[in-house]
């Protein structure tokens, strides 16, 4: 259970620091491109409204990130140029290892924007030398291209992150429910509240909102029922976990780690990733 919810919560932290980082490279990017970034030229690049872009520059003001005042150009503060630092060598490095992988280069490119930001320090060190072990056997990989900030594909490259966690809630829960049942007969509210190390009033909307998609059909106050679309799409969820959890311990990444980062990554990898993780080590399960 404590390893349960120690996944789940490094999700939500790195969902979290996800916003954080796409948008301060993507100022860093247009600072260096077009010597200033404005609110303007960010809410085009993602695709969002003025005060979706207006909320988040305020949440950097107070995280220190950013420097300028409301109406002014936006600056990054010495640390914001530092975490779109890291967060650009995240990226490369994720991208050069799924490429080693022999993926496309455009499904490369939009799994590592959802990707980059859940995998830690152990699967990052195994991407990397997966690479360098490639290095003598493939061709060369060609260099990352370098788009300029906010590209033509950015709004739909974030869009399917967006969508991403949309779908990476619906699914955990739906698991949750369905592994609940198998092992203890009934599924209720507040186990899934411990479950997921949350309050059970959120626990509450999550599951009103899987009875609106369907998923749930009972009423509320009952023990969870998982409709027939429910059981598949949890099947579905656990196939795809199990795929990549078993790819990154092949990697050789301590158990516990990949644990963790398996919860997250197995939202972000396009059928054609996943099929090349089960690939290399054989369908789930073996």
């Amino acid at each position: 259970m404590e390893r349960i919810r120690a996944g789940h919560e490094a999700v939500r932290r790195a969902n979290r620091q996800e916003v954080v980082e796409d948008y301060v490279e993507a100022i860093d990017d247009l600072i260096m491109d077009r010597g200033e970034a404005r609110v303007r030229d960010l809410a085009t690049g993602f695709g969002i409204s003025h005060v979706a872009v207006c909320s988040v520059m305020e949440r950097l003001r107070r995280d220190g990130l950013v420097s300028s005042g409301q109406q002014e150009a936006i600056q990054l503060t010495e640390e914001g140029r530092s975490i779109a630092s890291r967060s650009r060598a995240r990226h490369a490095a994720v991208l050069a290892f799924l490429l080693a992988l022999g993926l496309p280069e455009e499904i490369a490119e939009a799994d590592a924007e959802g990707m980059e930001h859940h995998v830690g320090p152990e699967s990052l060190r195994a991407f990397g030398e997966f690479v360098a072990s490639r290095a003598t056997e493939q061709r060369p990989q060609p260099a990352p291209a370098s788009p300029g900030p906010l590209a033509a594909d950015a709004a739909r490259r974030f869009a399917r992150v967006r969508a991403a966690h949309a779908s990476e809630l619906t699914e955990d829960y739906v698991e949750a429910i369905d592994d609940m049942i198998r092992e203890r007969g009934e599924a209720r509210v507040g186990w899934l509240a411990e479950r997921f190390g949350v309050a059970q009033v959120t626990v509450t909307r999550v599951v009103a909102r899987l009875r609106r998609l369907g998923h749930v059909t009972t009423p509320p106050r009952r023990p969870l029922v998982l409709s027939e679309g429910g059981r598949a799409l949890a099947a579905s969820s656990r196939e795809r976990h199990q795929v990549v959890l078993q790819f990154l311990l092949y990697l050789g990444v301590p158990e516990e780690a990949a644990e963790i980062d398996a919860e997250g990554v197995e939202h972000h990898v396009s059928e054609r990733t996943l099929a090349r993780f089960a690939e290399l080590t054989g369908p789930a399960g073996t």
